[in-house]
């Protein structure tokens, strides 16, 4: 008799060990599960960024150059090369941050001086040609 108790008790603490393993397992599987699924929106939230960067020539005005850089449709920088750079640095300055069409919006149409156009409106135009 004392050999099937001590069998029983061994089989007690047998069971109770699978049943420690088995949730422990359980539970490093939805661990990994989760670390994936974080991994995999992480991916989906870069794919999604749309960089664009170009470089346009603006006609009429004093600046020569026009470098923009855009992340999904927001203006990450603007470089003017040559132009007032007072005035130049300030657009650029305003524009940062800005939803494209909002800036093309802003800036589109206004003259300097006695021009037809003007370095803010020459970047509206550099901006649509990113549309």
């Amino acid at each position: 008799m004392e050999i099937m108790v001590v069998h029983q008790e061994d089989s007690s603490i047998m069971r109770k060990t699978i049943v420690i393993l088995m949730t422990l397992g359980s539970l490093c599987l939805l661990s990994c599960n989760n670390q994936k699924n974080i991994s995999n929106e992480n991916v989906l939230i870069q794919e999604e960024m749309i960089t664009k960067d170009i470089t346009f020539i603006p006609e009429g005005v004093c600046s020569q150059q026009i470098d923009i850089s855009v992340i999904n449709d927001t203006i990450r920088s603007v470089t003017f090369t040559k132009g007032c750079p007072g005035n130049t640095f300030a657009v650029a300055q305003l524009v940062e941050g800005m939803q494209i069409d909002d800036a093309i919006a802003k800036l589109e149409g206004i003259t300097c001086k006695e021009k037809s156009t003007s370095c803010p409106d020459q970047l509206a135009k550099a901006l649509k040609s990113m549309k």
